[in-house]
């Protein structure tokens, strides 16, 4: 039986022979500096002057709640609630990477318009030592990791994410070959220091708060542990075994420690969430934009679907690219001939395959069985986001294959022989794959008509042939030692690294600054020239104004709508939820009550309206109309309906006899009751900040004031300094019963597990630190001892 200091070697490639000439070093600080500068090169055109990260949603959302997030945190306060959009909603909703350190960092030390960027070069540079250390880990030469750090930091599937700006998607795929590289080092060591790297990667990931990125991370994760122990003999010794596992667990815990501001609220929320219902929104809704297997060939040539508008696939649009590079490709076809035995090779294999069924979604009958059986997949939609553990893997098998060849070029003995010598049958692969990129291209040009898509598909494969043949023939050359390592390296890290830029660089760009995209334009200028608070609908028919992104926002006009994805369902119920979208708009589209009682007063629209209680009030770049009969923010109703039936306001509304201005239907089981009578009085908002909104009222009886905000469980009222119950009005909205004569409501917005999760993560985050401050101390002592 292998004893546990046996076990506990790092499995490192064999030994060279005396006489060979000695190894190519290339160590992690080295590799480091690669990594980074790189990134940083790529990014480079992101910080100059007068330029600003472009990214799809980025610019038609997310960057306004970057604007948001700074401003309340320079302000002393944690960000908790949005009044900008979709009626207002807490930003707990989607925190997005508002808690992760590096942006934290960011926001402390740079611009806004830098954050984004400086997160995507922190995380690419942190892609390539990442895969150097699993490389390493995994047995292979220092120069061989380099390569596969290069590879996987600038992979397609990861990069292309910078085109919509997705920073969460990123953070995840960027941190996976980190958590593979602790976890085995872990297991392989029994020490607690790689545990704690495992515990500070899943945190940090988490964070993001990409979280179907991060569930099949943490599923891969899992079958990698367990692959791990058992490859490496541990559940045979089970005091080994048993100490393993617990590090495991606790260092999960931890990770989700550091997550607790993000998921402890968070939990409470899902049912409010559109995805909350029992079984999600449907199969159907779950496997849209699952990737098609015909695609599988974009690893190589991601012109034969289409990139970006010239995308012709399955899929409504397509804003990534798998690409792996030719230097992956060809070595995961030679793996086939030197690591097919290779247990490494054979796993990565296997997640690669897995991972497949999952990224080809409802193309496949693997995925339903996924839907019904693993938890938390039917709340899900576009399984192709789980590509990135493809791509990991294909590189980490890459990786494998290259040092396989690496020590069959040591191995004279074999290299020796005639007929079966390693260069003979390397020959005959080189070929075999030379041939069939250049057959692909020559039948796609033959067969090419004279479309634009055609001259880029011809165009891709002739990339890919000659990115190809280069790799081929660089490693043939080293192969026949007509070429030493540092040659292979340099030739290979070079031709990777064009290979790859060649097809990311179609997924960045930039545009002018905020102070130019996003200027005031004469909307703006009119709407912040009206008294209020009020709220904004931006008809999303025929075409929105602005996109129907969140550009009022940084204005602090308050929408309707926005740009968002996780909002309030029982906002979208009132403004009208739709089937195959989260909110269609046709309450708002089709009764005029749900308008007033949303205190809408204007609709900016790019097309003449006739309707008559709108009233045209601006024109320029688009139309601006005031809706006469909207109510004002905040109102008190003589009437209240209470009903169980959470439906009941939704019907109420929907009859045109209904007045809002009069009577309000409140959710309670328990009878509301309000004197009789006439009711004259008056509410006025005399404070209005994220968290806190003011009211004073007077009124010549008790009564209802309706406050059109939405309602969500953390708001708090008090009315003249005594705490009040807020109830859930109009299906969406606050209400509060407020005294006769004179009072003062003031709603606050403090969710006790927001600041429950808070302290955890503070206290995670200094535990962490601790840790890393003794650490490095210790490591000082270690070198300074010997001196003395």
């Amino acid at each position: 039986m292998m004893s546990v200091s046996a076990r506990a070697k790092p499995p490192r490639s064999r030994v060279a022979s005396v006489s060979a000439p000695p190894r190519l070093d290339i160590g992690p600080g080295l590799a480091s500096l690669v990594f980074f500068a790189l990134s940083i090169v790529y990014f480079l055109p992101a910080f100059l002057p007068d330029r600003h990260i472009f990214g799809t949603d980025y610019l038609a959302g997310g960057y306004f709640f970057f604007e948001f997030v700074s401003d309340r945190l320079a302000a002393g306060e944690l960000p908790k609630w949005v009044p900008y959009v979709y009626g207002g909603l807490p930003l707990l909703s989607n925190p997005g990477s508002t808690f992760y350190p590096i942006r934290l960092l960011a926001d402390v030390l740079l611009p806004v318009t830098w954050i984004l960027p400086f997160i995507f070069v922190v995380q690419f540079g942190i892609a390539g030592l990442g895969m150097y250390l699993l490389a390493r880990e995994l047995g292979c030469r220092s120069w061989v990791a380099l390569l596969a750090g290069l590879a996987f930091e600038f992979t397609g599937i990861t990069i292309s994410s910078v085109f919509a700006g997705q920073d969460g998607r990123v953070i995840v795929a960027t941190f996976a070959p980190l958590l593979f590289f602790f976890l085995h080092r872990g297991i392989r060591t029994g020490r607690v220091g790689p545990f704690v790297g495992a515990a500070a990667t899943t945190g940090f990931s988490l964070l993001s708060f990409q979280i179907q990125s991060n569930y099949y991370l943490l599923i891969a994760g899992l079958i990698w542990a367990v692959f791990s122990l058992v490859h490496l003999g541990y559940h045979r010794d089970m005091a080994a075994l048993g100490r393993r596992v617990a590090l495991g667990l606790v260092a999960v815990a931890f990770g989700f420690s550091l997550a607790a501001v993000n998921f402890l609220p968070f939990i409470d929320y899902v049912d409010d969430s559109p995805r909350g219902g029992v079984g999600g929104r449907g199969y159907e809704y779950s496997i849209g934009f699952s990737m098609p297997p015909a695609e599988l060939i974009s690893v190589a040539v991601p012109e034969a679907p289409g990139i970006l508008d010239n995308y012709q696939g399955d899929n409504p649009f397509k804003l990534h690219t798998e690409y792996l590079g030719a230097l992956v490709v060809v070595l995961l076809v030679l793996g086939v001939r030197f690591s097919r035995r290779d247990r490494y090779w054979l796993f990565f294999a296997g997640l690669a395959l897995f991972t497949l069924t999952i990224a080809f979604g409802g193309n496949t009958p693997f995925y339903r069985l996924y839907y019904d059986f693993l938890p938390g997949t039917s709340r899900f939609r576009a399984p192709a986001i789980s590509f990135f553990l493809f791509s990991l893997s294909a590189v980490a098998m890459a990786a494998v294959t290259l040092e396989k060849m690496a020590l069959a070029k040591e191995d004279h003995a074999t290299a020796r022989r005639h007929d079966s010598s390693p260069e003979a049958n390397l020959g005959v692969w080189f070929i075999g794959i030379g041939g069939v990129a250049v057959a692909a291209l020559a039948f796609v040009a033959a067969s090419g008509g004279g479309e634009p898509t055609d001259a880029a598909r011809v165009a891709g494969f002739g990339r890919f042939a000659l990115f190809a043949s280069l790799t081929c023939g660089a490693l043939w050359l080293w192969f026949r030692e007509r070429l030493r390592d540092l040659g292979i390296v340099l030739i290979l890290a070079v031709v990777t690294v064009i290979d790859l830029w060649i097809v990311d660089r179609n997924f960045f760009d930039t545009v002018p600054p905020p102070d130019q995209t996003f200027a005031a334009d004469d909307v703006v200028n009119f709407l912040r020239s009206q008294p209020g608070p009020y709220r904004t609908w931006v008809l999303p028919i025929p075409e929105a104004y602005r996109g129907h992104g969140n550009y009022l926002m940084l204005f602090d006009i308050e929408q309707a709508g926005g740009e968002h994805g996780n909002q309030l369902q029982r906002y979208n119920e009132f403004a009208g939820a739709g089937e195959e979208v989260y909110v269609d708009w046709s309450n708002y589209l089709e009764s005029e009550n749900f308008l007033r009682a949303a205190n809408i007063r204007y609709i900016v629209s790019m097309t003449e309206l006739q309707t008559p209680f709108l009233r045209e009030a601006h024109r320029g770049s688009a139309l601006v109309y005031e809706n006469l009969n909207a109510l004002p923010r905040a109102y008190l109703v003589e009437e209240v309906r209470t009903s169980a039936d959470t439906a009941a306001a939704l019907t109420a509304l929907e009859d045109p006899t209904f007045d809002p201005s009069r009577t309000a239907v409140v959710y309670s089981a328990e009878p509301l009751d309000l004197p009789s009578g006439p009711l004259e009085g008056s509410a006025e908002v005399v404070e209005s900040s994220p968290d806190r909104v003011v009211v004073r009222t007077a009124s010549n009886r008790e009564a209802l004031l309706v406050l059109a905000d939405n309602y969500f469980d953390g708001w708090t009222a008090r009315v003249n300094g005594t705490p009040a119950t807020i109830e859930r009005t109009n299906h969406t909205f606050r209400g509060v019963v407020v005294p006769e004569g004179e009072s003062e409501v003031v709603f606050e917005f403090r969710p006790r597990d927001l600041y429950v999760g808070f302290y955890v993560y503070l206290a995670g985050m200094l535990l962490l630190v601790g840790y890393g401050i003794w650490l490095l101390a210790r490591r000082g002592r270690q070198r300074v001892a010997p001196a003395g």
